[in-house]
C-alpha cells in the first residue's frame, strides 16, 4: 500500500494564491473558484471558502457544480437548512446528476425529512451512502438485505456498509457462526503502546504537546448531525500550522498501519486482500467530558480505522482510565462479541472500518482526548 503524501500547509497556502490568482485573471472560469475553495477549506477557512463559491455563483452563469460544491461545503459545516438549496439547484440544473442526488437525499436523510425520499432512488444511491443504506435496510428485511449486500461485495469486497449491514442481518437470522466469520474482533482488533516519537524527551510529553495544539485548533467545534458523537468537541482540519506534534503522530499512525497490513498479508488473510493500493489518512481529533459519549457506528468511507488516546481521566485512587472504546457493541446480543479497551493515554487501537465500535462517557471530571482516523482509498 502506497502513501498519498501530505501537503503542508505553506503549500496549500500557495496553491491557495495561484488559484485566487487564476480566478482575478479569468473570473469566468468556474475551475478556479472550485480550486481556491477546495485549498481554503483544506487550510480551515470555511467561512472564507463559502464566501468565495457565492461570490462565483453570482457572477457565473447557472453552473451545477459550484451549486453542488457550496452545497457540499456548508452541509460539511453543519450548515444543513442551507445546503438542501443548493442541491436542488444543481438537481435543477443538470437532473439526475449522481453526486448532486446524493447529497440531496442526504441532507432530507439528515433533516428527518422522509416523506420526500424517493423509493426507487434510495435504493439506487443507498450503495454510495452509509445514512441512506441504514433507512433502506428498513424496509427490505433481513434475507433481502443480505441479497443487496452481497451483490455490493462482489463488486466492491472492501464495501464497509455492506460489510456491516450483511452481518447484522445474518445475526437476526439466527446464522451466527456467518456473522462472527464477518466480523471477528479477536483476529482483526489490534492495540499496541506508541513511544515517543524522536524530539519529545519522553511519552507524557509528547502526549502534553498534543493536548495543547487539539486544544488550541481553530476548527474545534461541537457536534455535527450524522455524526456519532454526543456532548463532545472534534476539528474540522486537524493539521495547522506549527502542530509539529500531530504531524509526528500521524507518521507513526502511516508505521503502524504498515505493520499491520504486513502481518495480515504474511498470515494470508482476507481482509488484507481488500486494502487500497493508494491510500491517504483522514484523521481528526476529539475533547470529551464527563457526559460526551459515541453511538455506536461504523466508518463507512475506511478500510482500517483507529483512535489514539492522548488524554483520559482517571478518579484519585482509581487504577483506570474512564470511558472505555467498545467494539462489537451497540447491536442487539452480536454473536461476534464485544470487547472493551480501556482508553490508557499512549495506546493505539486498530480495526477494520465496518467493525461497529462506541465510546461510553467517562462520568468524571477531566478531559478525554483522542486522536481518530480512516486509512481511506485515494486512488
Amino acid at each position: 500500500m502506497q502513501w498519498e503524501p501530505f501537503l503542508s500547509s505553506e503549500q496549500l497556502r500557495v496553491a491557495a494564491e495561484l488559484a485566487r490568482a487564476g480566478t482575478r485573471s479569468d473570473p469566468t472560469r468556474p475551475g478556479s473558484w472550485l480550486v481556491l475553495s477546495h485549498t481554503l477549506a483544506k487550510l480551515g477557512k470555511f467561512d472564507e471558502a463559502i464566501a468565495c463559491l457565492d461570490a462565483a455563483i453570482d457572477r457565473l452563469p447557472p453552473t451545477a457544480e459550484l451549486h453542488l460544491r457550496l452545497g457540499e461545503m456548508l452541509r460539511a459545516q453543519n450548515r444543513l437548512e442551507e445546503a438542501l438549496p443548493q442541491a436542488e439547484r444543481a438537481l435543477a440544473i443538470a437532473p439526475g446528476e449522481p453526486r448532486a442526488t446524493q447529497l440531496y437525499l442526504d441532507l432530507l436523510a439528515l433533516l428527518g425529512r422522509y416523506e420526500k425520499l424517493d423509493r426507487d432512488a434510495l435504493a439506487v444511491f443507498a450503495a454510495k451512502s452509509a445514512h441512506l443504506m441504514n433507512l433502506h435496510t428498513r424496509s427490505l428485511g433481513p434475507a433481502k438485505t443480505i441479497e443487496m449486500c452481497d451483490s455490493l461485495l462482489a463488486e466492491n469486497p472492501g464495501h464497509v456498509t455492506a460489510r456491516f449491514w450483511k452481518a447484522v442481518s445474518l445475526a437476526q437470522l439466527g446464522r451466527a457462526e456467518e456473522a462472527r466469520r464477518l466480523i471477528s474482533i479477536e483476529r482483526l482488533v489490534e492495540m499496541r503502546e506508541l513511544p515517543a516519537p524522536s524530539g519529545y524527551a519522553d511519552s507524557g510529553s509528547f502526549q502534553a504537546a498534543l493536548a495543547c495544539e487539539i486544544q488550541a485548533n481553530p476548527t474545534l467545534g461541537g457536534d455535527q448531525k450524522g455524526k456519532s458523537s454526543r456532548e463532545g468537541l472534534q476539528t474540522r482540519v486537524l493539521r495547522q500550522p506549527g502542530a509539529g506534534a500531530v504531524d509526528a503522530l500521524l507518521s507513526q499512525f502511516q508505521q503502524a498501519v504498515d505493520a499491520y497490513e504486513a502481518r495480515l498479508v504474511a498470515a494470508g488473510d482476507e481482509f488484507a486482500s481488500t486494502r487500497p493500493r493508494r491510500a491517504r489518512l483522514d484523521a481528526w481529533a476529539m475533547v470529551c467530558g464527563a457526559t460526551s459519549r459515541q453511538v455506536s457506528h461504523v466508518h463507512s468511507s475506511g478500510w482500517l480505522s483507529g483512535v489514539y488516546y492522548v488524554a483520559a481521566p482517571r478518579p484519585n485512587g482509581a487504577n483506570a482510565y474512564r470511558g472505555p472504546l467498545v467494539m462489537g457493541g451497540g447491536v442487539a446480543e452480536p454473536p461476534w462479541g464485544t470487547r472493551e479497551i480501556e482508553p490508557v493515554p499512549g495506546r493505539l487501537v486498530l480495526f477494520p472500518s465496518y467493525v461497529p465500535h462506541q465510546a461510553l462517557p467517562t462520568g468524571v471530571d477531566g478531559a478525554r482526548i483522542s486522536v481518530a482516523f480512516d486509512v481511506v482509498d485515494a486512488a
